[in-house]
């Protein structure tokens, strides 16, 4: 039976994405042998007559958040180095909201799983990246968008993120009370799931191809239709752009996130009741990260 769907993630251990294809067995093979032999898989894909070779490497951190190991004296060394005033209240929010959903999940006797080490010292890049001169929307989807796109956190990036576009939101109410119509983003309540996954999944979609457009487009030359990504997230290649250098898609689909992130928090806002915020002008970062500081739930 000929394959045109190619994994992103390997199907029997999704701790491994892909990093090389080639339909060459002898190039393949050089590169293969190039890997430490506990952090490569391979997988043959048959594709009419010849066969393509898909490499799956696993470079990043794994297991639980139990087993993630944070130095205090490191932690407190990376605030230290953040504006005391712009930055540091920021991180610290993204880090209580991370440490929230470890708690949730602990209370629900489940294992929280991790990809990746902390970065927190990334926060003040993806701070720069937002515009803050822009009405609230804009600056909310500007900050969830730049928050997921440095992946700070080792997991949950997305729900965390969208945990701080909704203080962004809520403080840019001025005092008014809001309601996110059951919006609990650490919950397994499916009433807001019917039209927020849509928008967490497009947002991996366009991580994802953002990442591999030079790869994604070589699977497409073969013949290759779909990836399939972790979680059942389908990638139909023909719906991309993906012959452009890939530091053209670095920044081409950065901004394609962004504007995402930006129709989000103006669905969110008219779901709240405040559409005059797609409109408002928006807090500036010294403003909200004085809000978020001085916030006691």
């Amino acid at each position: 039976m000929e394959h045109r769907v190619v994994y992103y993630h390997h199907p029997l251990d999704k701790r491994y994405s892909l990093e090389y294809v080639d339909d060459d067995v002898t190039q393949f093979s050089e590169r293969y042998t190039g890997y430490d032999s506990e952090t490569v898989k391979a997988i043959g894909y048959p594709i009419g007559e010849t066969e393509i070779y898909c490499l799956y490497t696993q470079t990043g951190k794994s297991g639980t958040a139990d087993d993630l190991e944070i130095s205090e004296a490191e932690l407190v060394a990376t605030l230290d180095d953040m504006h005391p005033d712009r930055e540091r209240p920021i991180a610290l929010g993204l880090l209580e909201a991370w440490e929230g959903v470890r708690e949730e999940a602990e209370e629900t006797g489940e294992e929280l799983e991790i990809y990746k080490e902390l970065e927190l010292g990334r926060v003040p890049e993806a701070l720069d990246e937002v515009n803050w001169n822009r009405t609230a929307t804009d600056v909310a989807g500007e900050l969830m968008s730049n928050l997921i796109l440095r992946h700070v956190l080792p997991n949950a990036n997305h729900r965390c993120s969208i945990s701080m576009l909704q203080f962004y939101l809520d403080f840019c109410t001025f005092g008014r009370e809001v309601e996110y119509n059951g919006l609990r983003l650490h919950t397994a309540d499916n009433e807001w799931r019917t039209w927020v996954d849509p928008y967490i999944t497009q947002s991996k979609q366009v991580l994802t191809v953002r990442r591999n457009n030079v790869r994604f487009q070589k699977l497409s030359a073969y013949g290759i239709e779909t990836v399939l990504r972790k979680g059942g997230i389908a990638i139909a290649l023909a719906d991309w752009k993906l012959d452009m250098h890939y530091r053209d898609a670095w920044t081409y689909y950065a901004r394609e996130h962004e504007q995402l992130c930006v129709r989000f928090a103006e669905e969110i806002a008219e779901r709240a009741g405040v559409p005059e915020l797609i409109d408002r002008d928006g807090l500036s970062q010294t403003a909200f990260a004085s809000l978020l500081a001085g916030y006691e739930p």
